[in-house]
């Protein structure tokens, strides 16, 4: 489970026990929200209180969305990088006010917030998106953005630069501009 707060919102987000339409043995749910269609997805559950009011939801989405960390929590709302997909929930209308699918190589791993905008970090690519689900600029490197062998992180956001290590331990630094700082080899770890 994880949990999140915002101004008089306490929120907690779940895995959620797979979810049949038009079946009398779900659990009940104040809304239930389809991202997914295929069979192949999961579901997630939210929770959202306020005040004396809880409200539960129910999003069905794509099988490899990272429950643990598709959520930031802004002044729209929630923000949710459902694998390929990002939308913005509404916490008080419990509706998606704006949904997006972006055009990825891989798995998608993490959302965070930078600004006002969003940088997503996935499998093959990094994604700054604006507020408006816009992407501003995207980044792939040779290979994918995880660890073979090594201690550092394959992805880790500095203060005024990403830095990023792929599968073949090239290592990159990128501004939060897109633009590319450096590239070049790690020694090998032997």
């Amino acid at each position: 489970m994880n949990y999140y707060n915002y101004e008089d919102y306490n929120i907690c987000i779940c895995e959620a026990p797979t979810y049949s339409f038009n079946s009398a043995d779900n659990k009940y749910y104040d809304k239930v929200i389809s991202i997914e269609t295929t069979d192949f997805n999961k579901c997630i559950e939210i929770e959202i209180n306020k005040v004396e009011s809880t409200k539960t939801i129910l999003l069905v989405v794509p099988y490899y969305t990272p429950i643990g960390s598709c959520v930031v929590v802004n002044t729209n709302g929630l923000f949710l990088m459902l694998d390929s997909v990002i939308c913005i929930l509404n916490l008080e209308t419990l509706e998606i006010s704006k949904q997006e699918e972006l055009n990825t190589m891989g798995t998608m791993f993490e959302a965070h917030s930078y600004e006002a905008d969003y940088i997503l970090y996935g499998e093959m690519e990094i994604y700054r998106i604006s507020s408006d689900l816009e992407v501003v600029w995207q980044f792939s490197a040779r290979d994918i953005f995880v660890r073979y062998q090594g201690e550092e992180p394959a992805f880790e956001m500095k203060q005024d630069r990403i830095c990023l290590i792929d599968f073949l331990d090239n290592y990159y630094e990128i501004d939060y501009d897109g633009n590319v700082l450096l590239d070049k080899p790690i020694a090998p770890h032997y």
